[in-house]
């Protein structure tokens, strides 16, 4: 059984600077934070009644080229 990390911290509403989250998602590293991510997007989808397996992120493509003069 792998152990668990919990952090807490009791803070009021206009004392709240956005420290404690910024430190606890940072901590976790990109893939957590990436599988949480689509976690959510999952949840969205199946909240509206859509198979989230077909979902993917979106794609765009552009083509820069610069102009010599």
């Amino acid at each position: 059984m792998s152990k668990r990390e919990f952090r807490t911290r009791l803070i009021r509403r206009d004392e709240d600077d956005g420290s404690f989250d910024r430190e606890f998602w940072q901590g976790l590293g990109h893939e957590a934070i990436f599988a949480a991510m689509w976690d959510m997007v999952a949840e969205a989808e199946a909240f509206r009644g859509k198979d989230a397996s077909q979902h993917r992120l979106q794609r765009s493509v552009h083509h820069l080229q610069r102009r010599d003069g």
